[in-house]
């Protein structure tokens, strides 16, 4: 990485921890023990990740036990209203959701399952992957859905799932050998993706 990027995110990062940048980026949590379970789930990120999503701005709204999605005062009501995937999955239909709401990333998560709270965050890191990694990623997309090889069929509605899919596993040593089993290409290029990642964030500590 150049020098002058390096400071410039450096100055960016201003010594934050992981935990840090996550605590900034939840705007709601129904107590500090779902805010522990979210900061504990997403800590696997790199510390890249994380800071390029607080900085987006990125918003995560952790839900309790009982409460909707479509509860979340974080969303407007053009994301209450749209329906989710193929088979119009409604709102409250849904563990999870990430959205663009008002300029920022929305992240409305369950604290309960570690699995989603890492695939919902999958969304908002992916915003900013490059142009020439996006189209890696689509022609592995069309080739997944060609050759039957998804993960799981949540991973063939969107190209945004199948990499949100992908990412989340990888962060799990059981799901992460399945993935590769059934994709090879595709865990190949999310896990280099996190290694880059994790190596230029090596450099900012």
């Amino acid at each position: 990485m150049e020098t002058a990027l390096r400071d410039r995110l450096h100055l960016r990062l201003a010594g934050r921890s992981k935990s840090q940048l996550i605590e900034e980026m939840i705007c709601r949590s129904p107590h500090r023990s779902a805010s522990q379970k979210v900061v504990a789930g997403l800590k696997v990120y790199p510390l890249l990740m994380l800071l390029m999503a607080r900085d987006y701005p990125t918003r995560i709204w952790v839900l309790d036990r009982d409460e909707k999605p479509s509860s979340a005062a974080i969303l407007d009501s053009a994301a209450r209203l749209r329906r989710w995937h193929s088979q119009g999955i409604q709102i409250d239909d849904c563990e999870g959701l990430t959205d663009v709401v008002d300029g920022q990333i929305a992240v409305v998560v369950s604290w309960k399952s570690l699995l989603t709270i890492r695939h919902e965050f999958a969304h908002a890191s992916t915003t900013f992957l490059s142009p020439k990694v996006r189209s890696a990623l689509e022609v592995l997309y069309r080739r997944a859905l060609d050759q039957d090889a998804l993960v799981e069929p949540l991973a063939g509605e969107s190209l945004g799932e199948y990499v949100a899919c992908a990412m989340s596993y990888c962060f799990f040593d059981d799901l992460r050998e399945e993935l590769a089993a059934k994709d090879l290409p595709l865990y190949r290029l999310v896990d280099g993706i996190l290694r880059k990642a994790d190596a230029i964030s090596q450099q900012l500590i």
